[in-house]
């Protein structure tokens, strides 16, 4: 392994960045290139940053059930500008982009990759942000891509090459778990078990206790970044409310949401199902390309290790609730289908120009574009978005200081589009079971304290339920919901296409 310059070190992370910014810019709807983020976890997320701007608290004042360290990073990206997603978008590049210049780094452990970098980062890119797994952008699971591949180019390292971690590495992992932790505990699967096929190999070469002092610069970099964390809670009186609301139910609450929970190994069914959906093709061709690689150049420790912890992240990740985004943490592990590739190429003594270059960069954004999911939404006016149609709505009613509820989901984006913050802590219903937030949200209808509701869900008072639910379409008991003196009117709604289904979406005034 011959260690390149840090001019050249640069050089590629600039090429990363470029190819960052042209294939985020078609499948991240964070990009300048669409109206909005109307995902329901970033609409959330946006929700929680702005709030602390503001200086509301997590869990306290909004409920939430993610982790805080995204909601301080959609905070960071909110200084940037709170009318728009560009800020996010920009953290989105930069994480993208350590993503990318790390997997070409762990090709460069084994081969030669100078001429090939852009061409690697395009494919790379295009495979994973454009896949079936990465749904909307800014979301904690693709960012965390580039904490992962960190991870994985060291323990990379250290099994194929006997290079054990420096203090600085080490200090930078643990603060990276610590953010991890703090976003989505279970996304600490993949770092465990990469630690432990590290302390596998450091028994192996007998360096155990060497390895096992590096830890303690690792613990220290956790603490770096949970003081910060838990001192911001402390002070604002609010650590019961991270514990209630991040751990307690999060463990014993989200797997009791009947509508979504199926057990362990109905989990395991839907999570493989999701991973082996054709959009990921590109993908998971990539990790099988790796793997082959690894057992025909006899490199079985290095097989099993990442086998291991590719099977141990894909169970822990999904365990819990198998999400459409769960797998999308595993396509780390796609850096290494480069190797047989690029060994090839080095064997033929085959090297890459400008001109081969653009033509792979121009052939993974036209990829990008075909396989991601959400490109009928590119360059859309926002007129033609429902957020901002309603909001235009509200607005012409000239109510001062008018109050809006999205009620019974995650919020797709209404209170970003409007430009309000929420006035009640159950401004969403969470996918965590229990019953909570819902009864929040019906005390506020019940008692008339918004102006406007807006809602995927047919609301009616009680004594129209039977005429609504006869003449609504599909499962009426579960989209219907009725209130003893419904004190609204539906005065529009409106349909639109997300995720591979027609929606309709309310907006009620009261009366």
């Amino acid at each position: 392994m011959k260690e390149i310059s840090q001019k050249e070190k640069i050089k590629i992370y600039m090429l990363c960045c470029l190819v960052a910014f042209l294939i985020l810019s078609i499948c991240s709807k964070c990009s300048f290139l669409y109206p909005l983020n109307n995902w329901g976890d970033a609409g959330c997320y946006y929700v929680q940053g702005r709030g602390i701007l503001v200086g509301l608290v997590p869990y306290r004042d909004m409920a939430e059930q993610k982790g805080p360290a995204i909601f301080f990073v959609y905070a960071l990206g909110e200084l940037v500008s709170k009318s728009s997603f560009i800020g996010i978008f920009i953290i989105e590049i930069i994480c993208a982009a350590t993503f990318l210049f790390f997997s070409i780094r762990i090709a460069g452990l084994f081969y030669s990759v100078k001429s090939y970098e852009l061409g690697i980062a395009a494919i790379l890119a295009a495979s994973v942000y454009g896949s079936y797994v990465n749904r909307h952008g800014g979301g904690p699971e693709e960012m965390s891509l580039a904490l992962f591949s960190f991870m994985l180019y060291l323990a990379v390292r250290y099994i194929s090459k006997d290079l054990l971690p420096s203090v600085k590495e080490m200090i930078f992992l643990g603060i990276y778990a610590g953010l991890l932790f703090w976003t989505k505990y279970t996304l600490c699967a993949l770092y465990i078990a990469l630690l432990l096929i590290m302390l596998v190999h450091s028994i192996i070469r007998h360096e155990m206790s060497s390895f096992w002092k590096k830890i303690i610069y690792f613990v220290l970099g956790c603490i770096i970044i949970s003081f910060p964390i838990i001192f911001f809670f402390a002070i604002n009186g609010s650590l019961m409310d991270l514990f209630m609301d991040y751990f307690y139910n999060n463990i014993f609450l989200y797997r009791k949401n009947d509508t979504i929970y199926m057990g362990f190994w109905g989990n395991m069914k839907l999570a493989l199902s999701l991973l082996l959906k054709a959009r990921n093709a590109f993908s998971l061709i990539l990790i099988i390309l790796g793997s082959v690689w690894m057992l025909m150049q006899k490199k079985y420790e290095l097989f099993i290790g990442l086998l291991a912890s590719f099977l141990f992240a894909f169970i822990i990740l999904n365990s819990g609730i198998a999400q459409k985004y769960s797998n999308l943490p595993l396509f780390v592990f796609c850096g290494l289908g480069f190797c047989p590739i690029i060994g090839l190429l080095n064997t033929k003594k085959l090297t890459g120009n400008f001109l081969i270059n653009i033509i792979i960069v121009v052939c993974a954004m036209i990829g990008a574009y075909v396989f991601c999911l959400h490109t009928h939404d590119l360059l859309k006016k926002k007129s033609e978005m429902p957020q901002y149609a309603f909001s235009s709505e509200m607005k012409s009613y000239g109510i001062d200081n008018y109050s809006m509820l999205y009620y019974g989901v995650l919020d797709e984006g209404y209170y970003f589009a409007d430009g309000q913050m929420p006035k009640w802590r159950a401004f969403v219903q969470l996918n965590q079971g229990g019953s909570e937030l819902k009864n929040l949200q019906n005390g506020y209808i019940n008692k008339q304290e918004p102006d406007f509701i807006i809602s995927e869900k047919m609301l009616c008072d009680s004594s129209d339920y039977d005429i609504v639910a006869a003449s609504y379409e599909g499962n009426a008991e579960k989209e219907v919901v009725s209130f003893d003196d419904f004190g609204y009117e539906m005065i529009d709604e409106k349909s639109f296409y997300y995720e591979e289904y027609n929606h309709v979406v309310r907006l009620y005034k009261r009366k």
